[in-house]
């Protein structure tokens, strides 16, 4: 691995956050949240670091009653689609508690937002 990118690695900030919801959730109930140890952070793609592109990309993912993905969406792009993907496809592979209605898991929708920053 080249010097820049383990230095673009090493620097990069992580941030990530499953958006709240519009409206409060009916007393029992919840949105499905991403366990932030249960997987590996989405590394910066090469070609990325050497252009410098840095961006915040919002995306869905479906979890079922179980807390695993079953299905994911860029909601809204970082304007490269390079890193949208790079983080889709890592941030599938976590787990998450899935969403909760009347007391029970379920499946359903959640956003989760990443940034890619180089320093």
């Amino acid at each position: 691995m080249s010097r820049i990118i383990r230095t673009a690695l090493h620097y990069l900030f992580l941030a990530l956050a499953c958006a709240a919801s519009a409206h409060a959730a009916p007393q029992g109930s919840s949105r499905a949240k991403l366990d932030f140890d249960s997987c590996a952070k989405p590394q910066y793609p090469a070609a990325d670091v050497q252009a410098s592109h840095e961006g915040k990309v919002t995306l869905g993912f479906l979890v079922n009653e179980n807390g695993k993905v079953k299905d994911s969406k860029v909601i809204k792009s970082s304007g490269f689609t390079t890193l949208d993907e790079a983080a889709r496809s890592a941030l599938a592979q976590c787990s998450f508690q899935p969403a909760v209605e009347q007391g029970k898991a379920v499946q359903g929708w959640t956003k989760v937002q990443y940034v890619w920053k180089l320093r």
